[in-house]
């Protein structure tokens, strides 16, 4: 009867620790993203804020002098991926960059794509501050 109940108190332990849903990842901080473009690679600093699944924040762009104003809208992290829109104002317009990656830790591997270009353009990113 004794062990009966230490395997039962066992099996609903076991299943209590199972039903706990793990942490999600946070995106939140500095992170520095190497983008291949038309020019070569460029380093890009973004800092990312959360609350839940939506990603905000800001973008340094001065390593691309041609760009005047950069802004990020609609992120969203979910199952380890981090999409967003980025705009970005260069010459009195404004072209937004659909961006996605795939997020492991403190790295994260993706795509920009604009459809002026009409192509993706691969970029990776490591977080700085972590």
């Amino acid at each position: 009867m004794i062990r009966s109940a230490v395997r039962l108190t066992l099996a609903l332990t076991v299943l209590a620790v199972a039903a706990v849903p793990s942490q999600a990842q946070d995106v939140a901080g500095k992170w520095i993203f190497t983008m291949e473009g038309p020019q070569g690679q460029v380093e890009v600093a973004f800092n990312f804020d959360q609350s839940g699944s939506e990603v905000g924040g800001t973008v340094d762009m001065s390593a691309i002098p041609e760009v005047e104003s950069a802004e990020i809208s609609d992120g969203l992290y979910e199952d380890g991926i981090l999409s967003f829109l980025m705009h970005l104002g260069a010459q009195g317009q404004v072209f937004t960059m659909e961006m996605e990656a795939d997020v492991d830790g403190d790295e994260m591997v993706g795509e920009a794509y604009m459809a002026e270009m009409g192509q993706g353009m691969p970029f990776v990113g490591k977080r700085a501050d972590g």
